[in-house]
């Protein structure tokens, strides 16, 4: 990754914005018609944890058998992935040599439902490759940030969040039709690889056209589209039964979007970053009348001032090595790498665990959604009272504790009180804390880093919450190999470390954000940490995780 610092056209762009009254009519438009394609994001990033609930199933027998006479009980119930090898009555404590189910299966399921799982037989032996469908998705996302990242500096934000945001639904369609495992899963990976592509462009499109001032309100308000995306999930699988349709739902609604090929448009910081000056002053003209401010007749002289400061101005370019240049700044880097790992692994863990606890799986999917949303809107007003840092272990300590409780704690207390809904209880408090902390590690890192690697050093952090999205299937994988609770151990231990290493970071809140990387090394510890300078010359922030 490499990035540069232009040292003029940017404030003059800043000034430009606040001469239009911003945010105005039309930035408030733009914005809402982006934040709703998180919603596409959202629905592919996880649909699995709806595609991959198997229905209840056992071993398909021959013709004659009986269930309560083939089928052997583990724990209480019959089992589901095992027959008696031979087909007879069995009493007592007899013991009758079993097998695996040689003639497949037999699934229940409602009137006019389909099921993935069942659809491909993917449970007992074959259980593992739910799992791996979902961590080859999250590789594709990967991969679509690693492409995407840098073409959108290359062609423009623009031209790769069109193409991400309606290729997709070419591929989408595509898997309404597959009739193969294989199929899915190498669809499902090109899927990862647009979402990651048009997540990343939109947010950008939407930062660069925000002063400094707005940009950490306008990126912890997408979130709460990210929140309500996941409920729309759990009405649709609600409401349809057949996850063929489900699919086509999340894959049409690009469509809809056509008019974006007129009405979003190219990011004007990257239109004069490449000189590309009449199509900027364009977009500001078209910006001044939709939000009829009478400033059109200036703007021209604004840009010829930037246009003769970019062409003398030099430029200092930046690298990925430059967050290890110096001994602070290397230790702040490696930390957040290990805490944006941690939460994406456990606020994926907890989306997709949330299935296996006890309850209806669709009212726990919604509620689960819907914690979210109040999570999002207590994160925004949270951060500036108290401060990112507290703000962020309260999120760690508490969603650790819940990840740990919720496995551990018994259905039935030991004077028989049944407490079966504690877990689900414990598992909605955990999903909210790591939902909290989904909000505020961006903006807390974009405060850490100094400005001249400000993207570089959130962007590099990102990648290790795709990293986090591609171990979190695995990691639950586990609980058939060890011991049930495991998972949600681990997530709860690798969410309470990190709140412990989130106390070697400094507090971020009203204080002057680092300039240049000697800016970074000092920082937290100057006297006149103390912000005081107005809003058009604050730095610029990035605020997304999921990028």
């Amino acid at each position: 990754m490499s990035g540069k610092m232009v040292s003029t056209g940017t404030i003059q762009v800043d000034k430009l914005l606040e001469k239009l009254g911003q945010p105005g009519r039309y930035h408030v438009f733009i914005y809402i018609l982006i934040c709703m394609t998180y919603w596409i994001v959202i629905f592919n990033h996880v649909i699995m944890a709806v595609y991959g609930r198997p229905p209840p199933h056992h071993c398909t027998l021959p013709e004659g058998n009986f269930v309560n006479r083939s089928i052997p009980l583990e724990k209480g119930k019959p089992s589901s992935c095992k027959v008696y090898e031979n087909f007879t009555q069995v009493y007592g404590n007899e013991t009758v040599p079993t097998q695996g189910c040689s003639d497949g299966w037999t699934y229940t399921l409602e009137p006019g439902e389909t099921n993935f799982v069942a659809d491909f037989d993917l449970v007992c032996d074959n259980k593992p490759l739910v799992s791996l469908a979902t961590t080859i998705y999250f590789c594709g996302v990967m991969l679509g940030g690693l492409i995407f990242g840098t073409l959108s500096d290359f062609i423009g934000r623009k031209p790769v969040f069109l193409i991400t945001l309606f290729v997709p639904v070419a591929i989408g369609v595509g898997i309404f039709f597959v009739q193969s495992y294989v199929a899915f899963v190498v669809l499902r990976f090109f899927v990862g690889v647009c979402m990651q592509g048009l997540q990343t462009s939109g947010l950008v499109l939407i930062l660069e056209m925000f002063r400094p001032v707005h940009r950490t309100k306008a990126g912890l308000i997408t979130e709460l589209f990210w929140g309500s995306g996941v409920l729309i999930v759990g009405v649709l699988q609600c409401f349809i039964k057949d996850w063929h349709y489900i699919q086509l739902a999340i894959a049409l609604p690009p469509v809809l979007a056509i008019g974006y090929i007129w009405i979003i448009p190219e990011s004007p910081r990257w239109l004069i970053q490449k000189k590309k000056f009449k199509l900027a002053e364009q977009f500001f003209i078209k910006v001044a009348n939709f939000n009829k401010t009478d400033i059109t007749s200036s703007i021209s002289d604004e840009f010829a001032a930037v246009h003769k400061k970019e062409d003398g101005s030099s430029v200092t370019h930046y690298t990925i090595l430059d967050m290890f240049k110096t001994p602070k700044l290397r230790k702040r880097t490696f930390l957040l790498f290990y805490i944006w790992l941690s939460i994406a692994v456990n606020y994926y863990g907890m989306l997709y665990g949330i299935s296996a606890l006890p309850g209806n799986y669709c009212l726990n999917f919604l509620i689960g959604g819907f914690v979210e949303v109040p999570a999002y809107i207590a994160t925004i007003f949270l951060v500036e009272c108290f401060g990112r840092k507290k703000i962020l272990l309260l999120f760690f300590f508490v969603g650790g504790m819940t990840c740990i409780a919720v496995r551990l704690v018994p259905s039935v207390t030991g004077y028989g009180l049944d407490i079966s809904w504690l877990p689900l209880v414990l598992a909605l408090i955990g999903r909210a804390s790591s939902a909290g902390s989904f909000a505020v590690i961006p903006l807390f890192t974009s405060e850490l880093y100094p400005t001249v690697i400000r993207n570089i050093g959130v962007g590099t952090c990102a990648f290790w919450t795709r990293l986090g999205g591609v171990l979190f299937s695995p990691i639950l994988l586990l609980s058939d190999y060890t011991f049930r609770a495991f998972p949600f151990v681990l997530f709860g231990v690798m969410a309470l470390l990190a709140g412990l290493l989130t106390l070697l970071l400094p507090e971020t809140l009203n204080k002057k954000l680092p300039e240049v990387i000697e800016d970074a090394e000092n920082f937290g510890k100057q006297a006149n940490d103390k912000s005081s300078i107005p809003e058009e010359a604050e730095n610029e922030t990035s605020d997304d995780t999921r990028l």
